[in-house]
């Protein structure tokens, strides 16, 4: 059995390269677009049994687009799938600050420790409900980089706007 982690399609936020955070922007064109290419990729990868979403409109639209293509029924939004609270630093350009003072402002809300550690509820959680099925997990870039970070023991690269992560589902069965 097999976990893929889609990020969701971009949006005009993204496009402008603005800290997003838990702001609940929906998907622009191109973001439609870019789903719908994740979606035909995870039909070729297999036969999916659920998927699971952040309640954020942006991941919702990705999960639902997936789920046209996949023919499954429903998305479950999970509230610990939800991006990080970069608190101060949603809008901000992600050009404006140097990498420290961004940084600072991207943790002045909600710490990486506590990210992953809602990640990691959130995975548990899924697992605890499919043992032994295919799943799809729709969310985002900071929330998915350190909850799989802390999961899989290594320093997990970004996952880029409608592209797919996927890993054995057993990685995720004795967080």
């Amino acid at each position: 059995m097999k976990w893929a982690f889609v990020r969701h399609g971009r949006t005009e936020w993204n496009k402008k390269r603005l800290l997003q955070g838990r702001t609940d922007n929906p998907l622009s064109a191109e973001g439609y677009f870019e789903s719908t290419k994740a979606a035909q990729t995870l039909q070729r990868m297999g036969h999916w049994h659920a998927i699971y979403s952040s309640p954020l409109m942006r991941s919702v639209q990705t999960a639902q687009r997936a789920a046209e293509i996949l023919d499954i029924v429903r998305v479950h939004a999970v509230e610990n799938l939800v991006e990080r609270d970069f608190g101060p630093a949603e809008g901000v350009h992600l050009g404006d600050f140097d990498e420290e003072t961004l940084t600072e402002l991207m943790c002045a809300k909600e710490s990486d420790e506590e990210v992953q550690q809602r990640a990691l509820h959130a995975f548990r959680y899924i697992a605890e409900r499919h043992r032994s099925h295919n799943v799809i997990l729709v969310g985002h870039g900071a929330l998915f980089r350190l909850g799989l970070s802390a999961a899989l023991g290594y320093d997990h690269p970004p996952i880029l706007n409608g592209d797919i992560c996927e890993y054995p589902a057993e990685r995720f069965r004795e967080l």
